[in-house]
Formats: C-alpha cells, structure tokens, sequence
C-alpha cells in the first residue's frame, strides 16, 4: 500500500505572483495596438491605395500621396526604417497625402497605407514607398543688381537640396513668407530672377527647386516706358491716359475709351512705331523708346450738302428740263477704312418719266416735258463707304432732293392769208388797189396815193370848217 502525499496548498501571495507572471507573458508576446499593422483579415470590399510616393522636402520632413480610394472615409499611414518592417502607425489622414515631421536627417523612411470606409473596414496595405531625408542645409541668397557691380543681398534662408519654394516678388525679398525688403526701382521694371549658375530666368512667385548647394538670384531689369494717346483734333469723347509702365516686348493692350470728331468716323489708333491700325482691346508690342497712337479719322459724307440744280425752271412745253445732281465727296478717291460719300444714281420726273444718273461726274441728265403744268425732279442719292483693299461699297442708304420746275403752254401764231401753212410770217397783208378799182395784195403804190388823197381831203374840210367860222 502505497502512501500518497499532497502538496499543501499555495498561500496567497505565491497565487498572486504566478498570476503576474503568465499576465506579462501574454503581453509580450503582443505589438502595442497603436502600433500595429492592419490584421492579415483586412476587409477585401475595401481597394488598398495605389500609386503610393514619397518626397522629402527638408531635412525633416517627409510628405507621402496616393491616389484616392472609392469609398475612403480616412487612411491610415504607417512608417519604418526598414524595407521590411515593421511598420507603425503613426497617422490617419482624410485626404490622399499626409506630412511626417519631425525626422532625422540623412535617414531613409519608408511608408505604406491602408484605406477604411465608414464602417471601419480597413484594405491591405499599399506598395511600399520611400525618401531620404538631406543632411545639410544651403544658402539661397537674392541680388538686387541696380547696376553692375550691385553687391546688396537679400537672404533667401538656410534650405534643404531639393527644396521647393516660390520665389519673392520684387516687393518683399527674403525668406518665403517673410516681410522681406521692397526692391522697387523707379523707372524700370522687374522681370525675373536669373539662376547665377546655370542662367534660367524665374518669375516672382514661380516655383524653384533648391539645389544641393548654395544658390544665387540676380534680379532683372527693363527700362520703362509709355503709351501716349493724341486724339488729333477729336473734340468730343475720351483720350485715353495710360499711366501704367512696359518694358520693351511687353503686350501692351489698348485702351476702351475713344474720342469723338464732329463731321469724321473714328477709325481706330495708328501706332506711328509700327504703322499698323489698333481698335479697343487689341494688343501690340512695346517697342524700345515707347508707343505714341494718334487717332485715325475718317470723312463722313453730309447729305445736307448733296445738291440739284435745274438749268431752267420755266419751260415751254415740248421744251427739255436739264438738270444737275452733285452728291457730297462723290468724287473722293478714298484712303481710309469707315469713311463715306453720296454718289447720284437716279431721277425721277413724274412715274412713267425717270432714269439713271451716268456712272461719272458730272452727273447731268435731261427729260422732255409734252404737257404744261407744274412738276419735280427728284434724284436719288446712294450712300457709299470705302474698305481697303476692296473699294467703295454702297452701304443700302439713300438720300433724295427735289427741285420744282412750271412747264407752260406754248402761244400759238397768228396765220398769214397768203401763206395759211406759214404761221411765223407776223407781217399784216398788204392790199393793192387794181384796174378794175380792186387792190391788189403785194401792191404797196395804190396805198400810197390814197393816204396821199385822204391828207388833201382831210385838209380841205378842216379849211371850209375854218371859213365857215
């Protein structure tokens, strides 16, 4: 018979201790959770980001992107220092980029993400990424270059290589985002910062890669110049005043505003640099030395001052009614675009008596009046505008003017009874006294001795009335 033997039983502070033991051994066999990658169970109805970069922009910090995943309500960053892993997270971000700080210089980082959608569902994670971070800041140092030789400087600040910055405007040089000092230089006009070492020119404001190594900058200048408007006898509207300053090469854009000439069409602004014609909102280069624009007018026709003249406004009828129509500017050759004239090209009597003005000056026509009466001729005046290169044109304007003539009846002649058929002969017939006591017509003698007769007789009676008395 075997005697069996029990352990007594554990105090408890030994229960305790073993209690302590296993607890700790549990939790280390465990990453902390903040720190842990996703669960190889990741959620598959969830994509993982792809295109995944990483880019340092200084010796401290790190900025990752990735293209955007339907759905993603947040992204999860993770970071190590190995290839491998493992990977920690160390951020969430709502948009697709995320900015790690805070980093060591001259180290290399590498990144993965994962997405979650509103439910908390979370994909694999991404390809891997990577960026070393510099390990020596350089100088970037600005020049203002008045003039040769010109040493003032404007520092830039200590940079990473590989930097990106937007360059100072003249107006505030220094440091990005800094106050800076105003370079403004009067009369001149700034036109870029060229790279002293390898000779691009920047604009104020454009993005530049700092290399890896000290920079430098030489502001650029150009001489300024003006655009006088002359409105060249305008004596109504707006000269437009430019006060801004170019550079030889700048785009200058004309001015809206246009002035206005009493009889004249304004047709636009003649650069007398170039030769060439500007319209409002036109551009044109500025040359060296300036731009001076006179303004460009065009005569304008006055129908007011076509005119009609009649050759004789009181006829006979039978007789012709000759008439001359002179249209304003009708003969101007042209020369400028916009400019006009009134050339006749019509008439009109009565309806049924009308016709065409010849083609050239002088513009005379004539018509035969039958019937007595009081009448008007009206000439048609068409309105004509010149385009270069093509000529005249008529616009579909007309002008009329009207000039009232009287056409009389003709007096008829009394007849002559020897010659019924010829009633010009005015003459009374003479009667001649024949043999047979008749006259005889053509016979101007008998007639010479009757009135002979009738003086003697006529004598005689005034003596016997003497007598008596």
């Amino acid at each position: 018979m075997h005697n069996i033997r029990t352990l007594p039983a554990p105090s408890p502070a030994r229960a305790a201790l073993a209690l302590a033991l296993a607890l700790f051994l549990a939790l280390s066999m465990l990453v902390p959770a903040a720190y842990a990658e996703p669960s190889a169970g990741a959620d598959a109805t969830v994509e993982k980001p792809v295109n995944l970069r990483a880019d340092a922009l200084w010796s401290d910090a790190i900025v990752t992107s990735w293209s955007p995943v339907a759905d993603a309500q947040a992204y999860e960053v993770y970071r190590s220092t190995s290839e491998p892993g493992p990977y920690e997270l160390i951020g969430t971000s709502a948009s697709a980029e995320f900015m790690d700080v805070g980093l060591n210089s001259n180290t290399t980082y590498y990144y993965r993400v994962a997405a979650v959608d509103g439910s908390g569902n979370r994909s694999d994670l991404s390809d891997i990424a990577s960026a070393t971070t510099p390990d020596k800041l350089y100088q970037l140092s600005y020049y203002r270059n008045y003039y040769p030789g010109d040493t003032t400087i404007a520092s830039g600040g200590m940079l990473d290589g590989g930097h990106y910055l937007r360059l100072s405007a003249i107006t505030s040089v220094g440091p990005e985002g800094g106050a800076g000092v105003d370079w403004s230089r009067p009369g001149y006009q700034f036109v870029g910062w060229m790279d002293m070492a390898t000779g691009a020119v920047y604009q104020a404001g454009e993005t530049y890669a700092m290399p890896y190594g000290d920079a430098s900058l030489r502001a650029l200048w150009a001489a300024q110049y003006t655009v006088t408007y002359d409105g060249n006898g305008a004596d109504g509207g707006t000269v437009p005043v430019d006060t801004n300053g170019y550079a030889a090469g700048d785009p200058v854009t004309v001015a809206p505003d246009e002035p206005t000439r009493t009889g004249y069409a304004f047709a636009g602004w003649l650069n007398e640099n170039d030769g060439g014609v500007y319209r409002a909102g036109e551009t044109f280069t500025m040359p060296d030395g300036g731009a001076r624009l006179v303004a460009r007018w065009a005569p304008q026709a006055d129908a007011h001052q076509n005119a009609l003249e009649l050759d004789n406004d009181n006829l006979l009828a039978g007789d012709d009614v000759s008439f001359l129509a002179t249209g304003h500017r009708q003969d101007e050759p042209g020369s400028i675009d916009g400019e006009t004239r009134y050339v006749p090209v019509s008439w009109e009597v009565t309806s049924s008596i009308h016709g065409d003005f010849p083609a050239a000056s002088p513009h005379r026509s004539s018509a035969t009046m039958s019937d007595p009466g009081n009448y008007a001729v009206t000439a048609s005046y068409a309105q004509e505008r010149y385009v270069a290169g093509t000529g005249w044109q008529r616009t579909g304007a007309f002008e009329t003017l009207s000039q009232s003539f009287t056409v009389k009846a003709r007096p008829v002649d009394p007849v002559n009874p020897v010659n019924p058929t010829d009633p010009t002969d005015k003459r009374p017939p003479l009667v001649q006294v024949s043999k047979g006591g008749l006259p005889k017509t053509g016979d101007t003698a008998p007639f010479v001795a009757l009135g002979a007769l009738a003086a003697l007789g006529a004598g005689g009676v005034l003596a016997s009335r003497r007598k008596s008395s």
